[in-house]
């Protein structure tokens, strides 16, 4: 076999191998825009995890003053986080004096696509969503932390 025969026939190899190196990582990965819909529902998580920690924080100040802890009706005017696709406010809904709800449209599930490249199990599970309107239920005694439903 001469030497040109070889080097043709390792290119043609190569080159096999690069197109089913890319054909699996649009298979596993998804392609461009899946990728933006995953990256999209991860910042309405931390939006979520943001507005949750921001209400459990005041809840606290107000134990520390010995006042009673109360929820806000509305979070209109408290600079909270909007949705990256939509800019539209989160859905916020109280629920009692301590309890409430934040939800979002997800473009994904994330059983599909995990909320980070390496979740802890706990957060993973917690915040664990499907595509479409989803609700996180929170206590806001407690540290935020999704009420399992």
């Amino acid at each position: 076999m001469s030497q040109s025969t070889v080097d043709r026939n390792f290119a043609v190899i190569a080159s096999i191998a690069v197109v089913i190196g890319v054909v699996a990582g649009f298979w596993v990965l998804g392609g461009p825009n899946r990728q933006r819909l995953i990256a999209a529902d991860r910042e309405r998580v931390e939006d979520l995890r943001s507005i949750a920690w921001r209400l459990y924080q005041e809840a606290e100040r107000d134990l520390d003053r010995g006042q009673a802890v109360e929820l806000p009706e509305s979070l209109e005017g408290r600079n909270s986080a909007v949705d990256p696709i939509t800019n539209l406010a989160y859905e916020y809904r109280r629920l009692s004096q301590t309890t409430y709800e934040l939800c979002a449209e997800f473009a994904t599930d994330s059983g599909d696509s995990p909320l980070r490249q390496t979740p802890r199990r706990s957060e993973e599970n917690e915040w664990r969503h499907p595509q479409g309107r989803h609700c996180f239920e929170f206590d806001v005694s407690e540290a935020p932390s999704p009420v399992a439903r």
